[in-house]
């Protein structure tokens, strides 16, 4: 009897480990179809630092120095980092199909779109969906448009909104992007 309660709360164990797991690969963005418009680009960001990486990177940095510490802290539960981004001399060399890909994912059940900022002026558009599970942030997705660049922003794991802002300048996350989870986000100019 011991044992078959031994193996019957093993099984629970990783069943609901192995859903957590899911949940958080559901909070990772699939982004890859933005590859296709790199050959024209004038300028483009690919980073895909999964987890083991990002365990690996925060150990280069130092405990000592508070705003290495703070990066070194989120680093050390994130799942995973990703950022696609392409950037084009002209108009038009992406297409609607191309933004809704990524904009469909962010509408999936899990996501809330927490920032919408749209420029009529300049064509400039910021999106940033947030995916929460039981009060946690698990993911963040950001869908930055305008005529002539496309950019997504995945952060995966469990995040601390306060602490976020430390990534920027790191992964490929633009440094001037302000993570604003007020009701305004935008990037600097």
């Amino acid at each position: 009897m011991k044992s078959f309660a031994l193996k019957l709360t093993g099984t629970i164990l990783l069943t609901a480990l192995m859903s957590l797991a899911a949940f958080a690969q559901n909070a990772r963005l699939q982004i890859d179809h933005i590859d296709r418009l790199f050959p024209n680009a004038v300028e483009t960001i690919d980073v895909r630092v999964d987890g083991a990486l990002l365990q690996i990177a925060s150990k280069f940095l130092d405990k000592n120095r508070v705003n290495e510490a703070q990066v070194r802290e989120i680093l050390n539960v994130l799942k995973g980092v990703y950022v696609k981004g392409v950037e084009f001399d002209k108009d038009g060399q992406f297409t609607d199909q191309d933004v809704e890909a990524v904009r469909q994912q962010l509408n999936a059940p899990g996501w809330s779109r927490v920032v919408g900022v749209r420029s009529k002026r300049d064509g400039e558009n910021v999106e940033v969906s947030l995916m929460i599970n039981n009060g946690l942030i698990e993911g963040i997705g950001v869908l930055i448009t305008d005529p002539k660049q496309l950019m997504v922003v995945n952060i995966v794991g469990p995040i601390d909104p306060e602490k976020i802002t430390e990534l920027r300048g790191s992964f490929g996350i633009p440094k001037d992007f302000d993570f604003d989870f007020s009701g305004s986000s935008r990037r600097r100019n």
